[in-house]
């Protein structure tokens, strides 16, 4: 069994490879008939890199995603990271959904294995489209992944919205 399937299997999410045909699917249709579409990228931090530690955040992390978003999101574990994929998600309601995330997640915050414990931080990026005939999923996945490593950068237990930060970033 491959990695990526592994890690879906654990975690009871979309694998990869379902959640990249369903990120083009639903870019198809954004591009037809024009719908917002939000993609948050989320990554995880703990104080203690032990796996044991990390892979109890993530499976903190994968039981919050699965119990708190609706039937027609799409999450994905991919390597250290995941990915959601929110059909008819506008902005505000992508940041909405962020919020939540963290609160939940902010209300676990200390693990426990054993007499060890380590604090931990979730980064979460989002962006989200409302359609273009140009749009692509590469798109979509590189600005969620830029205002995640913006948040990473700002070491904050909050969110960055790409919209919130694109007027800031260096023109090619």
């Amino acid at each position: 069994m491959d990695k990526r399937r592994q890690l879906a299997s654990e975690t009871g999410l979309y694998t990869y490879d379902v959640f990249e045909v369903l990120l083009n699917y639903e870019i198809a249709r954004v591009k037809r008939y024009p719908n917002p579409l939000t993609l948050i990228h989320l990554a995880l931090a703990t104080e203690n890199q032990a796996p044991e530690f990390r892979k109890q955040a993530h499976e903190a992390m994968s039981n919050l995603l699965n119990r708190s978003l609706r039937v027609s999101d799409v999450p994905t574990h991919f390597q250290d990271e995941f990915l959601i994929l929110m059909p008819a998600t506008d902005d505000e309601g992508g940041r909405a959904v962020a919020e939540r995330i963290l609160g939940h997640y902010r209300t676990t915050q200390s693990l426990a294995t054993g007499r060890l414990s380590a604090k931990r931080n979730a980064y979460l990026g989002l962006t989200t489209q409302n359609g273009s005939a140009i749009l692509s999923a590469q798109q979509v996945m590189a600005e969620a992944s830029v205002a995640m490593n913006e948040a990473r950068l700002r070491k904050s237990y909050t969110y960055v919205a790409f919209a919130d930060i694109s007027a800031t970033l260096p023109r090619p």
